[in-house]
């Protein structure tokens, strides 16, 4: 059969606009691909220039030959649809994710592709979804010793319920200054940083807008931040260089991390620090169960000499390839494809098997069952 493989990018997510830029970059790359476009509808699509990063601006009348794609449930197929109805199905044989954020990096994505049996190139759903959530994420942090910054799990209905034993709790616990973080939303978006206890209100009301779930950390001020990657090679883990990320104001923004030139040369981290960030990324990647290319991004106390993690991003922006000196960026997808493949084949566990517990059921007396 030949080989279909998919690039599925875009998506319901505030990274929307990333994620194009990450699936150009690799199509620039890998000429074969097919490309889905998912929109912020949800609503997957395919075209006949999808490759043309102009189209995105008004896809509805650049876009050409546009037609609606979805899953076939149970089958590695995208059904097209004409008209009212979807009658013609492609063969997919995998699926390459460039889905930054919710609905495509957080394991929702990952377990229809595993209910399609289509392999694809991350972490799988159970990993994704434990990573996105940033308070389940500091939860296994906590359980496996991995140094990480103090934090409460604030629930936005708990704080409305009891806003002020809420607020006594986390200054009791955290103290200020703190930091706020809707905890299954990504690329620094919707972030507070409050010194008071009414700064810690409104940091509240406006981190509810994108989730419930609100991570609260302690704020550190004297900080370095650090970045370093791993992913699956020759069949080896292989971890990336270390780079540390310049940071111009008091939280790394959606901006600086994606807008500017914001990674500085690696040659002035001190060796020891390289080695520990290596070795904890590393770590991490194994503890979560990670697959495909996982960014690990770093919090360094200088003046405690403190050394912790902040996050894993399953599905990084660009693939993380800039963190591989020595990796060309084509040879990156490529070795993602093929271990997505080999997993696959490795995962083909027994998922269910005859029992007789159909024949008992039908021999019961079902007028005795109590209602």
């Amino acid at each position: 059969m030949k080989d279909n493989i998919y690039l599925f990018y875009g998506g319901e997510s505030v990274e929307h606009d990333i994620s194009i830029i990450t699936a150009m970059q690799v199509l620039k790359v890998c000429k074969d691909l097919i490309p889905v476009y998912i929109g912020r509808n949800g609503v997957m699509h395919i075209a006949k220039n999808l490759d043309d990063v102009k189209i995105y601006s008004n896809f509805q009348k650049l876009a050409k030959g546009v037609q609606d794609v979805t899953f076939v449930n149970g089958k590695p197929y995208l059904a097209v649809k004409k008209g009212e109805k979807y009658s013609k199905f492609l063969p997919v044989s995998f699926a390459l994710l460039c889905t930054h954020g919710k609905f495509g990096e957080d394991g929702e994505l990952q377990g229809i592709l595993e209910s399609c049996h289509i392999p694809y190139s991350s972490s799988n759903n159970i990993s994704c979804a434990i990573c996105m959530d940033k308070i389940f994420m500091k939860d296994v942090f906590v359980s496996r010793k991995i140094p990480t910054v103090k934090s409460y799990p604030l629930n936005y209905y708990d704080y409305l319920v009891g806003k002020e034993k809420v607020k006594k709790e986390i200054e009791k616990e955290i103290k200020y200054p703190l930091i706020l973080k809707p905890a299954r939303l990504g690329s620094s978006i919707g972030i507070k940083v409050c010194k008071t206890s009414v700064e810690l209100e409104n940091a509240v009301d406006f981190c509810s807008k994108f989730d419930n779930r609100i991570l609260v950390e302690r704020y550190l001020s004297d900080i370095e931040e650090y970045n370093c990657a791993c992913v699956y090679m020759n069949k080896e883990l292989l971890v990336s260089d270390v780079q540390r990320v310049e940071n111009n104001s008091q939280i790394y923004s959606f901006e600086e991390k994606y807008l500017k030139n914001s990674v500085k040369n690696d040659k002035k981290i001190e060796k020891n620090l390289k080695k520990r960030i290596k070795s904890l990324t590393l770590k991490v990647y194994n503890i979560f169960n990670c697959f495909g290319v996982v960014r690990v991004d770093f919090i360094y106390d200088k003046g405690k000499d403190m050394l912790y993690v902040n996050e894993l991003n399953t599905i990084p922006g660009s693939l993380a390839f800039y963190l591989f000196k020595d990796l060309n960026f084509k040879d990156l997808v490529n070795c993602l494809i093929e271990e997505g493949k080999e997993r696959k084949v490795k995962e083909q566990f027994v998922t269910s098997y005859d029992s007789e517990a159909l024949e008992v059921f039908e021999k019961l007396n079902l007028d005795m069952i109590k209602k």
